[in-house]
């Protein structure tokens, strides 16, 4: 957990971005984010969502590597703001 804390400040910044960025999408599709949290591995520290869609039984998970090993390649708001758009698109193809 050593990244995580070293990078306390900018995960809270991304947390930030994703919860306003999915907010219109999640209700649109009449779900809910039950869970943002991260991990870390040798890889680096990786975010996971969990979001509750209607009529799915299990959960909806999603999970990617946002900080690589040898430290951020992009600012916490970028990084947040590609995470929900790839997870708006994954969304939105689930639902056609």
């Amino acid at each position: 957990m050593a990244k995580i804390t070293e990078y306390k400040a900018y995960l809270e910044e991304f947390r930030a971005e994703v919860v306003e960025g999915l907010s219109s999408t999640l209700t649109e599709h009449a779900a809910t984010l039950n869970q943002l949290s991260y991990s870390e591995d040798d890889d680096g520290v990786w975010a996971e969502v969990v979001v509750h869609l209607p009529g799915r039984k299990d959960p909806w998970v999603r999970r990617r590597l946002i900080i690589p090993a040898q430290g951020p390649d992009k600012d916490a708001w970028l990084a947040g703001t590609i995470f929900s758009s790839a997870l708006i698109e994954d969304l939105d193809t689930r639902r056609t």
